[in-house]
């Protein structure tokens, strides 16, 4: 006689097996024994993530170009308590940079886990003034870099058979215009570009175990914002015009760059393992023109 079907039986296995297979939440919302690298760690975002990284039990290389900055910003983590982080100098325009920021950070932490994108520049110049040079630099700095930096990584992550994640940094702008009158082309290609790759990474990697996923912030309060400014090498009156223009934008409140960074964590958690080719964007609600605070539209100047 043939055994009879029972749901409830099968759906009570099902559940069974919720339970058996659950990690302990302490597994999944920290990083401990984790090796992060996260350019631009030297200031802004990147720094704010070296540091929750740092918290979750990571040990973290943090990048840019500058030495001397990145030192300090080292010595600064390093005095709040934090041993295992680490500077290197990685210039995102430089291949061999990007090669050897992967290596050394194989030999002095002994693997790479999680990469963190959050290098990156921008500056303000409407499209019918702006020079080729600044477009082409941004896009190298931006997307092109995060491309090196994805590259290298997954080749190591590949090699040594890492489930690796990697979470690179893009922007609402992407998908909202800014500022008010725009001036903002030239980032808006690097970020979308960076969405876009996002997308075909996790397609490529998933095989490997590799998760790749983006987080898109809006405005933040970093100390990159007072000096990138409108394109400087625009003439002087275009960079007065621009410098004007960008006193029009009012925006209900400017978020730290923790809150940003908290999202990023998290992406590099075992919290994300279900996620991969998505972007997250955390601006607080402004890409959904979610404000607790809209000016007049009289307020604007013409």
């Amino acid at each position: 006689m043939s055994q009879q079907f029972d749901p409830v039986a099968i759906g009570n296995m099902i559940m069974q097996g919720y339970l058996a297979n659950t990690s302990p939440l302490e597994e999944m919302i920290y990083v401990k024994g984790k090796v992060a690298i996260v350019t631009g760690g030297t200031s802004g975002l990147g720094f704010c993530v070296a540091q929750r990284l740092l918290q979750g039990g990571a040990k973290v290389v943090i990048t840019g170009s500058n030495p001397e900055k990145g030192q300090k910003a080292a010595e600064m983590l390093k005095g709040a308590g934090y041993d295992q982080v680490t500077f290197c100098k990685a210039d995102l325009r430089s291949e061999a940079e990007v090669e050897h920021m992967v290596s050394f950070t194989a030999e002095t932490y002994g693997s790479v886990d999680i990469l963190v994108t959050a290098g990156g520049v921008w500056s303000f110049a409407h499209i019918n003034d702006m020079s080729e040079a600044e477009f082409q630099r941004i896009i190298d700095i931006n997307l092109v870099g995060a491309f090196r930096c994805a590259k290298h990584v997954s080749r190591y992550m590949i090699d040594h058979q890492i489930p690796g994640k990697m979470v690179l940094v893009s922007s609402n702008v992407a998908y909202l215009p800014q500022p008010v009158f725009g001036g903002y082309a030239h980032y808006a290609a690097s970020k979308g570009g960076v969405i876009s790759m996002t997308i075909e990474l996790a397609k490529e990697l998933k095989r490997y175990g590799i998760m790749v996923n983006s987080v898109a912030p809006g405005a933040m309060m970093t100390p990159g914002g007072p000096i990138n400014g409108p394109a400087r090498d625009l003439p002087p009156e275009k960079q007065m015009q621009l410098g004007a223009e960008m006193q029009v934008v009012k925006l209900d409140e400017i978020p730290t760059a923790d809150s940003v960074a908290m999202v990023v964590y998290a992406m590099c958690t075992g919290i994300a393992n279900g996620m991969t080719g998505e972007t997250v964007v955390a601006d607080r609600g402004m890409m959904r023109n979610i404000m607790s605070y809209q000016p007049a539209i009289e307020e604007y100047r013409g």
